[in-house]
């Protein structure tokens, strides 16, 4: 035991001994850190691995949500696939829809014109009965010569049958009666007690109205709806609609007088104007757009200056019955064919104020001829047997005419011998002055105010005409005027440039307006009307004694002054009666009252007509012309190269024109002489046989416009050759002349 413990003791020392555990010490203690460390590592991976889950859960979320989505907009997909299918389908019925629409509006052309083509075949049996009323007259003539002994009152029976057939046939000049007006029996004259006569004009109307046992107090109305409206005798012809344009909130000038109030206030719906504008000649790409139907427009506008008409006349006379007792005379534009003249009275029948299409109290009468008619027998009584002008300037257009009155008592007025049409008028200037806003507040400032707030264009339009140009007279160089913007048009300042809009802050946005800056307006317009009044001069056969000054743009004073000063040694008396602007309603009304006397009276009113049958022409017609091309237009070293319109021997009937096309160049006037000769076959002017008819000068002012195309024309009518001009902007010359004497 003693040796084993010996030999222990020589394998490990002492010292050797305390080593060794010393280094099993650090041994374990390394052991103890590794075994901490990957205790603390194991840790960390359980950390992570339970991160990692939780990530991987909401992966798993997220992808759900997205699997959702997915199945969501899958299903969206699928839904707008099927609209989609259905906007086809329903582009598919909008453009037959479309189709439908347009087949429609032909069949209701094709109506009017049946319809007119029936009133034209009514009108004709019309005739038929009274030639042979006619025939029987003569008749009863031819069996009174048969007797052969004759007492004096088979004598006078004789030459009251002559007097009376004479008076039907007669060929001249009788009062204003259109041939479309619907005939009225003496039975329903007896009932009609009022006799209104409305002027329904392209920018302005008005009625005026009386009774028929008080002739000479004819009224004419001067109140409208609207606040400040009162005291002037036409009223705007405008409409303001709802924003669905169904309903009529408010016409005249109240659609267009609303003064601003509020900034920032969008407007929904614009006022509907110009629609008279789609009757008659006017090229498509020249008549305002609108956003509903000319037609109801016009019906809509009637419908409402109708009811202030019945409600004037309740007011006035009590126990009158609209439909039975009041004749209704609409005043038209001379240019009106039949289709115009079916539209309006449809257009009429529509607005209630008649009570079926085809009704005897509607008449129809000419502007022009309605003027004439009240100035000549209400004003001017001295006049006979002398040629007047009347210049008629409105808002939008100026028309010109030559009348002559050929007896006073009963009155006999010949129709227009000349007759001017321009497109100018006041409505210019409005332009003039928008151009001026444009210089000073920039143009897209004026399109964005017109687009958003067209109600304050307006009405600094209407503001500008009440306070410049209205009482400028061009007398007085110091007159200027100060537009406020503020106070015109508060919303004006939010689309003007920021430079502009510096400008004006040191304004303290006010904008002078001095006389030269009016006189600028005024003068291409004013120029314009002195142009076409020289023009008109010029085809006069006669010399003109008076030049009447009519229409709304006729009241200015600077006007006036310009054509007096300009025209004083060419005319003896020039002259603005008084109210031009009711002149064509009162017309209008005298109009009514003469067919309710000359029925009454038992008169025939130019209704009695001889038979028209083909005509042949005994003379070649046609004019000088100016051709350009290689062909030598010269001869003798003369341009007189002739035209022929029509050759002799051609069967005609009444009414027919001859026409041609032209573009001239570059002038701004233009002669046209117009010959007749017997020799069929002709190529210049200057030959033998050649006779001057007459001249129609023509004033071209859209000289800027290289495109222009110019239609000449000679109309043969019962009695006399219309020569007439028309552009392809509706400028219209027209004279007439008698046919040579041993022609028909």
């Amino acid at each position: 035991m003693t040796n084993e413990c010996s030999n222990s003791e020589n394998l490990f020392p002492a010292d050797n001994q305390h080593e060794v555990v010393e280094k099993l010490e650090i041994g374990f203690k390394r052991l103890n850190n590794k075994f901490i460390n990957l205790l603390e590592e194991n840790q960390r991976i359980k950390q992570h691995n339970n991160n990692l889950q939780e990530e991987n859960q909401e992966i798993l979320y997220i992808n759900s949500e997205l699997n959702e989505k997915y199945q969501e907009i899958l299903r969206t997909n699928s839904e707008l696939n099927e609209k989609n299918q259905e906007i086809s389908q329903n582009e598919n019925v909008l453009r037959i829809n479309n189709d439908l629409k347009e087949k429609l509006q032909k069949i209701d052309e094709q109506f009017e014109k049946l319809q007119q083509d029936l009133n034209l075949e009514k009108q004709k049996n019309k005739e038929i009965q009274r030639l042979e009323i006619v025939s029987q007259n003569l008749e009863k003539n031819l069996k009174i010569l048969e007797v052969d002994e004759i007492d004096i009152n088979t004598i006078n029976a004789f030459k009251e049958n002559n007097e009376q057939e004479n008076c039907n046939i007669d060929n001249s000049p009788t009062t204003f009666a259109l041939n479309d007006s619907k005939s009225l029996e003496k039975d329903i004259v007896k009932h009609i007690k009022i006799v209104v006569g409305l002027d329904f004009g392209t920018n302005y109307s008005g009625f005026s109205y009386c009774h028929v046992a008080n002739k000479q107090n004819i009224i004419s109305n001067y109140v409208w709806p609207g606040f400040g409206v009162a005291g002037v005798y036409k009223t705007n012809t405008v409409l303001q609609y709802d924003n669905e344009y169904n309903n009529v909130l408010c016409w005249g000038a109240e659609a267009l007088r609303v003064r601003p109030k509020r900034k920032n206030r969008k407007q929904n719906s614009q006022p509907v104007e110009l629609f008279k504008l789609h009757l008659g000649y006017l090229p498509d790409n020249l008549k305002p757009k609108l956003p509903i139907n000319y037609k109801k427009a016009i019906t809509d506008y009637l419908r409402e200056i109708g009811k202030l008409i019945k409600e004037n006349i309740r007011c006035k006379w009590h126990g009158i019955k609209y439909s039975k007792n009041v004749l209704l005379v609409l005043t038209i534009p001379a240019e009106y064919s039949e289709i115009e003249k079916a539209i309006m009275r449809e257009c009429v029948f529509e607005a209630a104020l008649i009570k079926n299409m085809d009704s005897e109290k509607l008449q129809f009468t000419t502007e022009s001829e309605a003027a004439a008619l009240y100035y000549i027998q209400v004003i001017f009584h001295s006049y006979l047997l002398e040629a007047f002008m009347f210049v008629d300037c409105g808002e939008y257009t100026t028309d010109l005419t030559t009348h002559k009155l050929v007896r006073n008592d009963p009155l006999y007025i010949d129709k227009a011998t000349v007759h001017i049409r321009d497109f100018c008028g006041s409505r210019l200037i409005n332009e003039e002055f928008i151009k001026f806003l444009c210089e000073r507040l920039g143009t897209c400032a004026i399109d964005l105010l017109k687009e958003n707030n067209y109600s304050h264009l307006q009405y600094m339009i209407q503001v500008f005409r009440e306070r410049i140009m209205e009482p400028f007279t061009g007398d007085n160089m110091e007159f200027q005027n100060v537009l406020d913007i503020d106070e015109v048009s508060p919303n004006l300042p939010q689309y003007v440039s920021e430079e502009t809009r510096e400008i004006m802050k040191e304004n303290e946005w006010l904008i002078d307006i001095k006389y030269n800056d009016i006189k600028k307006m005024f003068d291409p317009v004013v120029d314009r009307i002195i142009r076409l009044i020289y023009i008109q001069l010029s085809n006069n056969k006669e010399n003109c004694s008076t030049i009447f000054l009519t229409g709304n743009f006729c009241e200015n004073k600077y006007l006036q002054n310009r054509i007096k000063e300009e025209f004083s040694h060419h005319v003896n008396n020039i002259s603005v009666p008084d109210y031009p602007e009711a002149a064509v309603a009162r017309g209008g009304v005298i109009y009514g009252l003469s067919i309710i006397s000359t029925i009454l009276d038992d008169v025939e009113f130019d209704i009695l007509k001889p038979a028209i049958s083909p005509r042949v022409l005994k003379y070649t017609y046609g004019i000088k012309y100016n051709w350009k091309g290689s062909e030598d237009p010269t001869h003798g070293g003369k341009n007189c190269r002739f035209k022929t319109l029509v050759k002799r021997g051609t069967e005609i009937t009444f009414d027919q024109t001859f026409s041609f096309n032209f573009k001239p160049e570059s002038k701004t006037s233009e002669s046209f002489a117009i010959y007749y000769t017997q020799k069929y076959n002709i190529e210049y002017c200057d030959e033998p046989g050649m006779t001057l008819l007459g001249k129609l000068n023509i004033d071209l002012p859209d000289v800027h416009l290289d495109n222009r195309r110019i239609d000449f024309g000679l109309t043969f009518g019962q009695y006399e050759i219309i020569a007439s001009t028309r552009n392809e902007n509706r400028q219209k010359h027209e004279i007439t002349f008698c046919y040579p004497n041993d022609d028909f």
